[in-house]
C-alpha cells in the first residue's frame, strides 16, 4: 500500500436530493465513503450534510442535502471516482477539487506608533542565554582572527 505521502488530499463537495431522511442521507455519504474506500483512498473528515436552499434549480430541485467528503488517494484513481459518481442518481450535483497543502503564513508584526523614527527606537530585550550564546561566537571568531 502507498504511503500517505505519496497521496494527494482531494476534497469531495456533493448534493444530495432533498427528499432523503435522515438516515438515508447518512447510508449515501457511507456508500459514497466506500467508493472511495474501494478505489484505494483513505477518507479523513466529512462535514455535517446539511439541507439547504439551492441558488438555483439544479435537476428542477430548490432544496439539497450537502456534504463534503475529505480524503487521500493517488492521483490516478481520481477518474474511476468520478465515473462511478457520474453514474449516482442520488447526486444532484457533486465536485472533486484537489486541496492545496496548508502553507504557515509568518504572523504579521504589529504596527509601532512611536514619535522618535525608527532608526532611534529601542532594540528589544536579549536574554541573559542569547548574550552568553553571542559572546561565545564573537569569541569564536576573534580566535580564527
Amino acid at each position: 500500500m502507498e504511503e500517505l505521502s505519496q497521496r494527494q488530499q482531494y476534497e469531495l463537495a456533493f448534493h444530495l436530493l432533498p427528499s432523503f431522511t435522515e438516515p438515508q442521507i447518512e447510508e449515501k455519504r457511507r456508500e459514497i465513503e466506500e467508493l472511495i474506500s474501494k478505489n484505494g483512498g483513505i477518507v479523513g473528515r466529512y462535514g455535517e450534510i446539511k439541507k439547504m436552499r439551492l441558488a438555483y434549480p439544479i435537476k428542477k430541485e430548490q432544496f439539497s442535502n450537502f456534504g463534503y467528503i475529505e480524503f487521500f488517494a493517488p492521483r490516478n484513481i481520481i477518474e474511476k471516482i468520478n465515473k462511478n459518481l457520474v453514474l449516482n442518481e442520488n447526486l444532484l450535483r457533486y465536485m472533486v477539487i484537489k486541496k492545496e497543502e496548508e502553507k504557515i503564513k509568518p504572523a504579521k508584526a504589529p504596527k509601532i506608533k512611536t514619535e522618535k523614527p525608527l532608526k532611534e527606537a529601542v532594540p528589544t530585550e536579549i536574554t541573559q542565554k542569547e548574550t552568553e550564546e553571542l559572546d561565545k561566537k564573537i569569541e569564536e571568531i576573534l580566535e580564527k582572527l
